[in-house]
């Protein structure tokens, strides 16, 4: 998996797929999948070897993790990450409220095609 750009709301972030993430970063190794630096417009997804899981199973969760770094993106760039909190935290932070929008965003894309309404 290479290196890409992808626009976010206007603004250019560049996805990395890695084995490890970098220096500066490299408190989350140990703890997160990915991760989206929106300070520097990055988002890095770390490769799984994990010899026990299939390669369409490695790139099902690369998708997956890759799908959730962006939604964190989009909130981050409209604003909503910095200015939803309420006595749980940021609501837009939450990675709940992410990974369900990162996991049912291609069931819900499928229907609106399938719908024509995309």
């Amino acid at each position: 998996m290479e290196q890409m750009k992808v626009n976010v709301l206007g603004t250019e972030y560049t996805v990395e797929f890695v084995e490890k993430y970098p220096e500066h970063l490299s408190d989350f190794e140990e703890t997160a999948d990915a991760l989206c630096n929106s300070q520097n417009r990055a988002i890095y997804v770390k490769l799984n070897n994990d010899k026990d899981m299939t390669e369409q199973g490695k790139k099902r969760l690369h998708n997956k993790n890759l799908r959730h770094e962006i939604i964190h993106a989009f909130l981050y760039e409209s604003g909503l990450s910095a200015n939803t909190y309420g006595h749980m935290g940021a609501w837009a932070e939450n990675e709940e409220i992410v990974d369900w929008f990162a996991i049912q965003s291609p069931k819900i894309f499928k229907l609106f095609q399938q719908l024509d309404i995309l």
